[in-house]
């Protein structure tokens, strides 16, 4: 008997269903991200309407991340900036979380397949951006990067024009205050007057004009949560924080036509970066 219960533990645990409360505002990415959730198998999860009743908080953006700290639970952020999630954890909050943006290197990887002989490009960082100036500066690959920083808007525009003809290309991190709908346009008209290609930072921007993007997509924070709350739930412990493993790609095919890129649309880069090394 007591052989049969050591060998039926693991399983009924691996069934233990994990409580969750998820903090969103109010709209269809909500809707669509908990129906996800819903549906998931692996792990078991069950959602609970009273936050103190969840073994963990999922907290969607930086409002709402801020917002669940108060309830001094573990919390996983999704979609939350790199400096809020450091600022919680100074404060001793038990949270991690799914950057918003994608990796540098990532990113870099995408801009070498559609321009294969840039050597010089340029990285603005503000103190809100996804990426930090160590980052930049601990790149080891073949292009040169140059840090650009950037303190706030107002100096955006005297840095771009300042140095923006040095470099075969531009890229941008995700950064709520330096490269909002207002910027867009004083980047891309400044970027088109140079002929400088702009990548970066994420599908909006390549809407309004940058060449291609690797970005986070709802799809892709959901994977990445799965991923989060599974390994949370074997060892009751929150996963290291980072940017989703799996972005998906955006190309604006007329701006790639309009700089003669390699790559002009999703479904041939994509192919070329899965066969790059």
């Amino acid at each position: 008997m007591l052989v049969w219960l050591a060998w039926l533990a693991p399983s009924l645990c691996a069934q233990t269903l994990l409580p969750i409360h998820v903090l969103a505002d109010e709209g269809p990415f909500r809707d669509s991200f908990i129906q996800a959730l819903d549906a998931a198998a692996i792990p078991p999860l069950t959602r609970v309407a009273d936050p103190q009743q969840a073994e963990l908080l999922i907290a969607i953006g930086d409002r709402q991340f801020r917002r669940a700290q108060k309830l001094d639970k573990p919390l996983l952020g999704v979609y939350v900036s790199r400096s809020a999630v450091a600022l919680a954890q100074r404060k001793r909050c038990q949270c991690q979380g799914i950057w918003a943006g994608v990796a540098l290197h990532d990113q870099l990887a995408m801009l070498e397949v559609m321009m294969p002989l840039a050597r010089r490009v340029g990285v603005i960082v503000g103190p809100e951006s996804a990426w930090t100036p160590g980052m930049v500066q601990d790149y080891q690959g073949r292009l040169g990067l140059t840090l650009l920083p950037v303190s706030s808007v107002e100096v955006l525009g005297d840095r771009l024009r300042e140095r923006l003809a040095d470099f075969d290309a531009l890229l941008l991190p995700v950064d709520g205050q330096l490269f909002g709908p207002d910027t867009a346009k004083l980047i891309l008209l400044t970027s088109y007057r140079l002929r400088r290609p702009v990548f970066g930072p994420d599908q909006a921007y390549v809407q309004a004009g940058s060449v291609a993007s690797l970005y986070a997509s709802g799809a892709d924070l959901v994977a990445e949560t799965l991923v989060h709350l599974q390994f949370f739930h074997s060892s009751r412990r929150l996963r290291r924080s980072g940017f989703v493993h799996t972005p998906t790609i955006a190309v604006n095919e007329h701006v790639a036509n309009s700089f003669d890129m390699v790559f002009h649309d999703i479904e041939s880069l994509r192919d070329a970066m899965e066969a790059s090394p």
